[in-house]
């Protein structure tokens, strides 16, 4: 998949970038960066508020988006709420969810799908193996003695492991609760069919999917709709109001306050553009074959143990420790040689204490990376690892 010349941040002075940290966030094609242009130069205007020509262009460019954002989960239009991110849209459901009495979630969940959760009366943290895989007979005793919701990601960002969405969610439906479903790591390449799985809400970021930073969204099925009530109020939310009462748009506009990230959500249909050119097929295969070489590089270089799954349906990341050295180091070290990797607990503490061991350091990849980008990564470790020996 030969795209760099479509990044500009892989282009001209920074040709000897390589960039392995799109878990955190990707880098964006230059179609994204035309799309909010576009915007910020000559489409500005506020969106659904106006009735002139520009404002009616901005906010049908604005809406695409969501009608795309549909297209790529399976979902319908009326079912996405745009947000500012994945973390603002788990904290509707937590600030939303009318009678939230009590929850499951899992340890590895990213820290923004694990302390929304710990403030409701009964909380349940389950634990995970070493592939990332929960203990459904486990799932199913919790969901037994009554849960209202069950929040778990698609794919964990330290291990890479995909979740057995089907199963989960039959399970978690069959005993009458809910399920939410973090899609922010797994959305670019594998994102889950929210329609046909029957997942009830699911949230994602723009910012890894090759979008801008600022926006998001949460897919509340029609179904549940009428059990989310909105947490923030004010303009386009309402469609009047008076002296002592005001009356609600209906869903999803009623959960949108205010002006939204506009050049934002329209950088980020730009962007889902671009993906579906692609094709998710094409993507996820060009992932794993970059995630397998990784994996299998890595694995045979003495001192060095891979904290990531070894399952082949695996997300596109490796996660790892170098034996005699700190991975913050590691990462400050590469960075010089212009390999940019993550380093630390990658907002998943509770997962590295229940594996049981320190800060991590991940390589992370994106359709822009390339098996020379892999190589010159563990050629770089192996070296270190060599001194640390």
């Amino acid at each position: 998949m030969n795209v760099q010349s479509d990044f500009p941040a892989l282009a001209g002075s920074h040709a000897g970038v390589c960039y392995l940290d799109s878990a955190a966030t990707t880098l964006k094609p230059r179609c994204v960066i035309d799309a909010v242009g576009w915007f910020l130069q000559e489409g500005t205007s506020a969106v659904h508020r106006g009735i002139h020509p520009r404002s009616l262009t901005a906010t049908d460019r604005f809406e695409s988006t969501r009608e795309r954002i549909a297209e790529w989960f399976l979902a319908d239009a009326e079912e996405v709420v745009l947000t500012s991110g994945a973390t603002d849209a788990i904290h509707l459901v937590r600030r939303g969810l009318r009678d939230l009495n009590s929850v499951v979630y899992t340890v590895m969940e990213h820290h923004s799908n694990y302390v929304p959760w710990m403030d409701v009366a009964n909380h349940h943290c389950l634990g995970v193996d070493a592939d990332g895989q929960i203990d459904l007979e486990t799932l199913g005793e919790q969901l037994a003695g009554g849960v209202d919701l069950v929040a778990i990601t698609h794919q964990s960002n330290v291990l890479g492991s995909i979740t057995r969405l089907e199963e989960i969610v039959e399970l978690t439906h069959r005993h009458g609760a809910m399920i939410l479903v973090d899609a922010a790591q797994s959305a670019a390449h594998d994102p889950p069919d929210f329609g046909g799985l029957g997942i009830d809400f699911l949230a994602c970021s723009a910012h890894k999917m090759l979008g801008p930073s600022g926006s998001g969204a949460l897919l509340v099925a029609r179904h549940v709709q009428d059990r989310l009530r909105p947490v923030r109020f004010g303009g386009n939310m309402v469609s009047a109001v008076h002296g002592e009462t005001f009356e609600l748009q209906s869903p999803p506009h009623c959960f949108e306050a205010g002006t939204p990230a506009i050049e934002s959500v329209i950088g980020w249909g730009a962007a889902i553009d671009y993906l579906d050119q692609l094709s998710p097929a094409g993507i996820s295969h060009h992932l794993s074959e970059l995630t397998d070489r990784a994996a299998n590089q890595l694995a045979a270089i003495d001192g060095v143990r891979l904290v990531s799954t070894s399952d082949p349906h695996r997300g596109p990341l490796v996660a790892f420790t170098i034996e005699g050295m700190e991975a913050n180091a590691v990462v400050k070290i590469l960075g010089n040689d212009q390999i940019f990797l993550r380093a630390g607990y990658h907002c998943a503490q509770p997962l590295h204490e229940h594996l049981g061991i320190g800060p991590s350091i991940r390589a992370s990849f994106q359709v822009y990376n390339t098996p020379a980008d892999i190589d010159r990564l563990t050629e770089k470790i192996a070296s270190l690892a060599r001194v640390a020996g």
